[in-house]
């Protein structure tokens, strides 16, 4: 059976996935996918330099491996620029704001009604395109006890699907809210709907 152009693709954005392809970039990786010549310019000047030393002044030799290697520098930056504008079109960035390794934004922090913290998952699951089944809210529900949003005890739940969001949660003492707090990143429809569920939540209760 052949095998298909899109099938490779999806291969490949399977294989981006699992290396944290997801992740949006960091302000290094901003600046290489908007300026890939400038990446080239300046890592082969610096590998030419390198090069001139290992090579003992052969000065031609060593200006042409500099370019080959910057400019290979610079098609990974061109890759990077394609990565971060599938990024934009998924909503799993916003297409301005860097970030370091590992981070992501506090979207909103809010208190709601205890009850309304099971609907709450399920939406943000939703936008994740996670499944979020029983078994997983008693995990949430059985973590809630522990937290106290007075000590600055937190838990957080990961929702992991075409996106990924956490969801961080804090018991209020003497109450039946609880503080959330949502993190990751969306596209500006997306914080629009979830700013939205969010004031329903917190206003109402869910029955």
């Amino acid at each position: 059976m052949p095998v298909k152009g899109e099938d490779l693709a999806r291969a490949y954005w399977a294989f981006d996935r699992a290396l944290g392809g997801r992740r949006p970039p960091t302000r290094s990786q901003m600046f290489a996918a908007r300026r890939p010549f400038v990446v080239w310019l300046v890592a082969g000047i610096v590998w030419w330099g390198l090069f001139i030393i290992l090579l003992e002044g052969e000065v031609l030799t060593a200006l042409g491996i500099g370019m080959l290697l910057g400019g290979l520098l610079a098609m990974f930056a061109r890759i990077e620029r394609g990565r971060q504008r599938r990024l934009v079109r998924l909503g799993v960035w916003d297409g301005v704001h860097a970030h370091s390794v590992g981070e992501t934004r506090a979207m909103d922090k809010r208190r709601i009604p205890g009850e309304n913290l099971r609907p709450l998952c399920e939406v943000l699951a939703h936008f994740a395109e996670h499944d979020f089944e029983d078994s997983e809210w008693e995990i949430v529900d059985a973590a809630l006890p522990g937290t106290d949003i007075e000590r600055d005890t937190w838990y957080s739940h990961r929702l992991a699907g075409r996106r990924s969001l956490t969801l961080r949660i804090a018991a209020v003492p003497d109450s039946r809210d609880v503080y959330v707090e949502i993190h990751g990143v969306l596209g500006g429809r997306g914080k629009f709907l979830l700013a939205g569920v969010l004031h329903v939540l917190g206003k109402y209760r869910v029955s």
